[in-house]
């Protein structure tokens, strides 16, 4: 099996047992749907970070680098029916109502990151904005993710609220953190030998 295929089949599992998680929840189906795409939409991004790095320690996973964005897009887009679904069901549609759950909304900075990003993936934006302004808009995402991480955090009262799920999509975090850091060492290194005087 190819990795791309590999990649898909994984991803495709992973947001299936989270659907199947809220299918065997006393939540009313709004709020089950809600999560679901929240943590559908966190799943996907820390996949779409696990990615690049993996490349980077070994190139045999460079075949990972181009469906990267579209896990990335899918990530954006399931974020964004989040924000929907919780602004029409939670907020009846009225945007100043969010501001009483203000620690909890400190995702929304996110949310526009990843629309920048999702507005810039692709071959077009590359040409029209050049390789190292592109890169520098894409880096945002990052941002994006810490702010996500807090957000998913701040949502979960305590650590006993946690469910299983909760805790593995956290260690998908973790581990996403730990590859982007790895890989930007790697990096680093490798430039550093190939800038050395032989």
């Amino acid at each position: 099996m190819q990795k791309n295929s590999f990649l898909f089949l994984a991803i495709l599992l992973g947001v299936s047992i989270i659907a199947a998680n809220y299918a065997f929840t006393a939540d009313g189906a709004g709020r089950a749907v809600i999560r679901f795409m929240a943590d559908s939409a966190f799943f996907l991004f820390s996949v779409s970070l696990i990615l690049g790095p993996l490349a980077v320690i070994d190139s045999k996973y460079a075949s990972l680098i181009e469906p990267r964005r579209a896990v990335g897009l899918a990530a954006f887009f399931f974020a964004a029916f989040h924000i929907v679904l919780v602004s029409g069901i939670y907020f009846s549609w009225q945007p100043l109502a969010a501001l009483a759950y203000l620690p909890n909304i400190v995702a929304v900075p996110a949310a526009f990151v990843l629309l920048l990003a999702a507005l810039t993936a692709s071959d077009f934006a590359v040409q029209k904005m050049g390789m190292k302004t592109w890169k520098m808009v894409q880096r945002l995402v990052y941002i994006g993710f810490v702010s996500v991480l807090a957000h998913v955090l701040l949502v979960t009262n305590s650590a006993s609220s946690l469910g299983p799920l909760q805790f593995a999509l956290l260690a998908l975090a973790v581990v996403a953190i730990a590859m982007q850091f790895y890989g930007f060492y790697l990096m680093r290194k490798r430039k550093g030998a190939a800038a050395a005087p032989a």
